[in-house]
């Protein structure tokens, strides 16, 4: 799924990047997740509207996401709301998700999810649409790379979990960014951060569900390993003016 060929960076945007991901992986607590879980709890009490978001539809896969994880021995509250159920889901693990259900119309439409960690969208800007609209801001998105993605989650078999990784660079350590930020060359002065995501993707058994499952990491670019600041920099100088104003970079030189 890579649509540039061999010569593309592994950073680059277009390159899906997707690698077999073992099922005992899929959602294991870290180092450091407690802190993430405090936020979590945090910002669901404070946003509860925004960030957890659950349609009629998604009924059925969110009480199947809750068994599953009550399967692999975390306290999930039974409620008989999908909207209670995905809020209590928020509260135990680190990861957003997002969950996919499949449709007459479209391969799969985004029914539900908890989001506490967006970055630069909002759940409810995206509730109720398809794979395509909610990548609609995304340059390159329509066509091929839209086409793979959808063959993709089509052939995607039960109990196999796959990952890939996203980044992007913010002026802001926060974790909850559900807008755009300014523009920035992390050559310059001034504040930058590397945002990293660990994006995986589970199907469920009986509803044909997909979780879309999202680990964010905000690193200072300072603290950045030398080699991936970098990779990143040389990466940058590739992308085409589209995809560096939807990834709010700035390159200066």
């Amino acid at each position: 799924m890579n649509t540039h060929g061999p010569a593309t960076s592994r950073l680059h945007p277009t390159r899906v990047g997707l690698e077999p991901l073992p099922l005992t992986d899929w959602l294991r607590p870290r180092t450091g997740d407690e802190a993430l879980l405090v936020e979590r709890v945090r910002l669901i009490a404070a946003h509860a509207r925004d960030v957890v978001i659950a349609l009629p539809e998604a009924q059925s896969a969110v009480a199947e996401l809750a068994a599953l994880l009550r399967s692999h021995g975390m306290r999930i509250e039974e409620a008989r709301e999908a909207v209670l159920t995905l809020t209590a889901i928020g509260r135990a693990v680190a990861e957003d998700l997002c969950i996919l259900t499949p449709t007459v119309d479209v391969p799969y439409r985004l029914t539900a999810g908890v989001l506490c960690f967006p970055n630069r969208w909002r759940l409810a800007d995206k509730i109720g649409g398809s794979v395509l609209a909610a990548h609609g801001p995304v340059p390159e998105y329509a066509g091929h790379m839209s086409d793979g993605v959808d063959h993709f989650l089509s052939r995607l078999k039960l109990e196999r979990a796959y990952r890939r990784r996203n980044w992007g660079l913010t002026n802001s350590p926060d974790l909850f960014l559900p807008v755009p930020t300014p523009a920035l060359d992390p050559e310059a002065a001034g504040p930058v951060y590397l945002r990293e995501e660990e994006q995986s993707f589970l199907k469920l058994p009986e509803t044909g569900a997909i979780i879309f499952a999202i680990r964010t990491t905000v690193t200072p670019w300072a603290e950045t390993p030398a080699d991936l600041r970098a990779e990143i920099l040389a990466t940058t100088d590739g992308l085409s003016p589209e995809w560096l104003a939807y990834k709010s970079i700035f390159r200066g030189r």
